[in-house]
């Protein structure tokens, strides 16, 4: 059922499975069908590569040792990535005639497939390296809207667990098979990275983890990484028997994993009183579990708020279901906008630079991978990327140098990216990426920024403020006004992300413990353009009137 079912919480919301059997299933302790995994990050080696160049080669070396290479890629977009050095499987007829000839041996690859995480066995020779290129996605529509209505919440995150523990069980099958996973991507690799995430996993996969990790630390070169790789391929002994022994005795050690399903169980209990007409049992059962949610997940309780909205207004009760709705969207602001927006909730006064950052590593088991959330956060920040994500990717930058940010623009009212910074003071920003560079900032867009400053000073009276604008280059028209304006431009908001990431590599890379941390973050600090009392002297310019 793994390769059927994305989410055990599915179980309980289809088939009105009983939430205590399903967080405590029928599990065995027995190896009989793991297989063999060698499970490979290169993005968070110790040394620096090119990792799709390293890695498109190894699949080249590997086919020519007469071994079967897949690829796995979220989206035909992302597979489209992968031609130069492997076939695309587009559509359901070429990707099982592709499979049956791997699985008979009359293929190889390198080949390349979209979204194909279960439904698809490559046992043996057929595959023995596996490259996960990466997060996966929903592969239904209304798996897709979920994700994107309850982005980072756990219940997405269980989902893209058990998503990436179908894709590595694509290459080898039973405990007589083996294969090398490979991960690529720094979205993947961030998110295994998180501890939170790593938990999700399985205990077997994670025991594999934690293997390939360790051999990993071991990897100077490329040459090396290539001899390690090799190891599984020619079965050295002591790989194998390292292996075995290693998995046996972690998975002898690990500790049981508890499942929350309670907003589920709920869910699926008030879908069942609506579809009986007991429109009033069913709001009361998912106000019941809200306020629990809201200090657990957060998107989860939105999601619930705003099912409760609807029957509400399924029963014609319309006030009320503009409050739950209301509620609904104060929680996660990827639901439904209601007709009147709750009451804006200012944000909290900043803490420490230094301590914010260092907070946002504990929640990492591997350094790199926030050095490779960081990466995956600032390949937005360009002019290709839609006004959603620019915004988004803006404000977690500034968050992941300790500011405390959000994305706000609320069809109109505030800015539309917030930075608060230590000492009350704040950046306002109205972020016009897409404009062309020959464009001077004009009137009309510089008066949108004007309107926010009103609202700002409303929510934050004690904070001084720099309006601050996104915009391709530093000129405005003469009309716009804009002298006590500043302009982030591509030139130097390239710098800002530059400077930071020099920052945060050398924070990843340090060995120190976590208090230890914390002094070499403020000691780097001092001596970084980042640092907050510098940011706008070091990345903002005043608009001149252009020509």
């Amino acid at each position: 059922m793994s390769a059927t079912i994305s989410n055990d919480s599915d179980i309980i919301r289809t088939f009105d499975a009983d939430p205590i059997s399903i967080a405590a299933p029928i599990q065995s302790k027995s190896l009989a069908g793991v297989s063999e995994r060698m499970v490979l990050i290169p993005d968070l080696l110790p040394f620096r590569i090119e990792t799709r160049d390293v890695i498109a080669e190894l699949a080249k070396w590997t086919a020519g040792q007469g071994f079967g290479v897949a690829i796995l890629a979220p989206s035909d977009n992302a597979a489209e990535e992968w031609r130069d050095v492997s076939t695309f499987a587009k559509g359901s007829a070429e990707v099982e005639a592709i499979v049956e000839a791997m699985q008979n041996g009359e293929r190889l690859g390198p080949v390349v497939f979209a979204n194909r995480y279960d439904g698809m066995d490559l046992p043996g020779n057929a595959c023995r390296l596996l490259i996960l290129s990466g997060l996966p996605n929903g592969t239904s529509d209304y798996e897709l809207f979920r994700a994107a209505a309850l982005h980072g919440g756990t219940t997405i995150m269980r989902m893209l667990a058990q998503r990436i523990e179908q894709g590595i069980g694509r290459g080898a099958r039973g405990s007589g098979d083996h294969c090398v996973v490979i991960f690529h991507g720094a979205d993947i690799a961030g998110w295994i990275a998180k501890d939170a995430n790593f938990r999700l996993l399985t205990d077997a996969t994670r025991a594999q983890m934690e293997m390939g990790i360790e051999i990993s630390r071991a990897v100077s070169d490329l040459p090396e990484l290539r001899d390690t790789i090799n190891r599984s391929y020619s079965r050295d002994t002591d790989w194998t028997e390292y292996h075995a022994e290693t998995l046996a005795e972690r998975l002898d050690e690990a500790s049981e994993t508890s499942n929350d399903f309670t907003g589920v169980a709920a869910e699926r209990k008030a879908m069942n009183l609506w579809h009986d007409g007991h429109h009033q049992k069913a709001i009361a059962t998912l106000e019941k579990v809200l306020d629990q949610l809201d200090s657990a997940d957060r998107s989860e309780s939105g999601w619930l708020s705003q099912l409760a909205a609807r029957i509400s207004d399924n029963w014609g009760n319309r006030e009320r279901a503009e409050s739950l709705q209301q509620r609904a969207y104060a929680s996660n602001r990827n639901l439904l906008r209601p007709k009147v927006c709750p009451p804006y909730q200012p944000l909290a006064t900043p803490s420490e630079q230094a301590s914010k950052v260092v907070s946002q590593f504990e929640g990492y088991h591997l350094r790199r991978g926030f050095l490779k959330s960081f990466d995956d956060t600032v390949a937005f920040l360009h002019e290709g990327a839609s006004a959603t994500q620019f915004e988004k990717a803006l404000a977690d930058l500034g968050s992941m140098i300790g500011l405390v940010t959000e994305r706000h623009d609320d069809h109109g009212v505030g800015p539309d990216v917030l930075w608060l910074f230590p000492g009350k003071r704040a950046w306002e920003i109205e972020a016009k990426s897409r404009k062309k560079d020959a464009n001077a900032l004009k009137k009309g867009h510089h008066g949108q920024l004007l309107v926010a400053s009103q609202w700002f000073s409303a929510n934050y009276p004690e904070y001084s403020f720099q309006r601050v604008v996104m915009h391709p280059r530093s000129l405005a028209t003469e009309a716009a006004s804009a002298e006590e304006t500043f302009a982030l431009t591509y030139v130097k908001l390239t710098n800002l992300i530059s400077d930071a990431r020099a920052f945060v590599t050398a924070l990843c890379e340090s060995q120190l413990s976590s208090s230890e941390l914390l002094h070499e973050c403020s000691r780097l600090l001092v001596q970084s353009p980042v640092r907050a009392c510098v940011l706008a002297d070091n990345y903002l310019m005043p608009f001149t009137v252009s020509p």
